[in-house]
């Protein structure tokens, strides 16, 4: 018997949809048949991904959202489950960012503003759209979060706390909607190459100083993604598909003894811890 992921006819809410490992997760719901809301804070990019849903076939819409506003997202929920006829079966929260500074150097602001996006709104998804899928008794939700919350990082040690604190909100989550038949997962990609690790190697490059505005070249770009790539013991990067099959199978019946979780696609990087 083959194994086939279908989610025709399920509702699906994915936040940071309008760009990298949202964008490719949105798609890839489409693809499997499910109709796809997406949030984030660029309407533009977000048109484009609720276009390429439309064009698989899919039924697509898009909100503008900032996730560290709990009123934003308030009102994201409940047009999502407008979206679904009543309805949200699978939330996957991918909106985040990243900060390069090292923590001796970085501001009061940006601290600030790591943890509000990072941790208040992951907190504000689960605050919302946990009670929907506790009404119906059934939903999934899938988190993305980091392997830096495992280990720490150099000069990014802001953005790693945020992503174990993020963590911490899964596993409690996990508690609290098993009872109502909810599973709450997540997954914590390794190294990719998107738009936030080319932020990663300039804040590398600059040893985590924001001050330092010297540009960095593509040469030295190329040789700090090298050096990062040694630490994988398959020794290749994960592509943004690596993690949206995962997510998709984390959200599926396949998974429904799975809740709790977080799952490591990293090629390894982080075997046995």
């Amino acid at each position: 018997m083959s194994m086939i992921i279908g989610f025709s006819g399920k509702t699906v809410l994915v936040t940071g949809g309008g760009r990298g490992l949202g964008k490719d997760m949105s798609l890839l719901f489409a693809e499997c048949g499910a109709n796809v809301m997406v949030a984030g804070r660029g309407a533009a990019h977000l048109e484009k991904t609720v276009e390429e849903i439309r064009s698989l076939g899919a039924a697509g819409a898009y909100r503008s959202c900032d996730v560290s506003k709990s009123g934003d997202v308030e009102l994201l929920v409940r047009d999502a489950v407008a979206f679904g006829g009543g309805r949200l079966d699978v939330v996957v929260h991918a909106a985040g960012i990243q900060s390069i500074d090292d923590l001796l150097l970085t501001t009061d602001e940006e601290i600030a503003k790591v943890m509000a996006i990072n941790v208040g709104g992951t907190a504000n998804i689960i605050k919302y759209a946990l009670p929907v899928m506790q009404d119906q008794t059934a939903g999934n939700m899938v988190i993305i979060s980091s392997i830096a919350a495992r280990d720490g990082g150099p000069a990014n040690q802001i953005y790693c706390a945020s992503k174990a604190a993020v963590t911490s909100l899964i596993q409690s989550a996990s508690k609290m909607a098993a009872p109502y038949g909810v599973r709450v997962n997540g997954i914590l990609p390794g190294i990719i190459y998107t738009d936030m690790w080319d932020d990663i190697l300039t804040g590398r490059a600059h040893n985590g100083d924001p001050n330092d505005s010297r540009p960095v070249s593509e040469e030295e770009k190329k040789k700090l993604w090298k050096e990062a790539l040694k630490v994988i013991p398959l020794g290749r990067a994960q592509k943004p598909r690596d993690i949206s099959w995962a997510t998709a199978f984390m959200a599926s019946d396949y998974a429904r003894e799975i809740t709790g979780q977080c799952l490591c696609i990293d090629g390894g990087q982080t075997s046995g811890r």
